[in-house]
């Protein structure tokens, strides 16, 4: 207790890890309360680490957004999966998402190895749990959960539920060092906006687009103006990367619509964001195999 009778603050860093599409974002822009990062059905979304803040009575928690782990593929998946992995270090706490429908896979037997190696304390969140029937279909799952990983709570969840994180946030304060906040009560996220803009184009992206060609596209902010005057407007212009020719005529769509689209959504999103009107110019690149180009994949903060 502190002088005034009135339990210490803390805040410390708990990275969020598990497999592909868990719901480790949603989960994370539920507790913030702000869209940190973005979240589409389609898997392999979150390709940066990406940090979630959230503040309260008892102190601070930046929630450290991964990758989802799967086999990667390219430099580009490389580099996000040893992102992930490497997260746990140097963090006070670990939350590890796992999907209460789904099977056991090789990623997370990776991920317990490597959880097991950091020896950093470990909240077990057992995610999807509005998918099933009912509750009690995930107590086998949990007792074996319980078996493996002593010591490690876990804890059964809807990441569409606030009802349910108040009863995470008791598991997770307690393992984070005495402190004031590490960053203003006010923020949560200290993502730079090109990297913001970068993500909500993106999204955008996923959401008009199907088949192959979200996985193969990527965004690079070119500029990123600010305001010259007070009411003054900022000025962004992305490029839309594209592995193929073919490609392109998806993404801009006939006479233009779809690319107009994404451009529309995303001004929209980003005028809420950064508070001030906007002005995006979105362009369509050919750049074959850049996912395995390391100074672009450097330039985007995916290296």
């Amino acid at each position: 207790m502190t002088a005034g009778g009135h339990p210490p603050r803390r805040a410390g860093f708990v990275a969020v890890v598990g497999r592909t599409n868990v719901g480790k974002s949603t989960l994370v822009n539920g507790i913030v309360g702000e869209k940190v990062a973005i979240v589409t059905p389609k898997p392999q979304t979150t390709r940066n680490v990406l940090r979630g803040i959230f503040t309260e009575a008892r102190g601070q928690i930046v929630f450290l957004d991964t990758p989802g782990l799967h086999k990667p593929r390219t430099r580009m998946n490389r580099t996000m999966v040893k992102a992930a992995l490497e997260s746990v270090e140097g963090v006070d706490a670990v939350l590890w998402v796992l999907d209460a429908t789904a099977l056991w896979k090789e990623e997370e037997e990776r991920l317990a190895e490597r959880l097991g190696a950091a020896g950093r304390p470990v909240v077990l969140a057992l995610n999807q749990m509005d998918r099933l029937r009912r509750r009690e279909e995930a107590l086998p799952l949990m007792a074996r959960l319980a078996g493996r990983f002593p010591g490690w709570p876990v804890y059964p969840l809807s990441a569409l539920a606030p009802g349910d994180f108040p009863g995470l946030l008791d598991l997770l304060f307690p393992l984070l060092p005495e402190g004031e906040p590490l960053f203003p009560p006010d923020l949560y996220t200290d993502q730079m906006e090109r990297q913001l803009a970068a993500e909500i184009v993106r999204e955008h992206v996923f959401a008009r687009t199907r088949q192959e060609v979200p996985h193969c596209t990527g965004v690079l902010v070119e500029s990123f103006e600010e305001p010259r005057a007070e009411g003054g407007k900022v000025v962004i212009r992305c490029a839309v990367l594209v592995e193929r020719e073919s490609q392109k005529p998806i993404l801009i769509g006939r006479g233009g619509q779809t690319l107009k689209a994404i451009g529309t959504a995303a001004r929209a999103e980003l005028k809420r964001v950064l508070g001030c009107p906007v002005e995006l110019r979105l362009f369509v690149k050919v750049r074959p195999d850049w996912r395995e180009d390391a100074q672009l994949l450097k330039q985007m903060g995916l290296a």
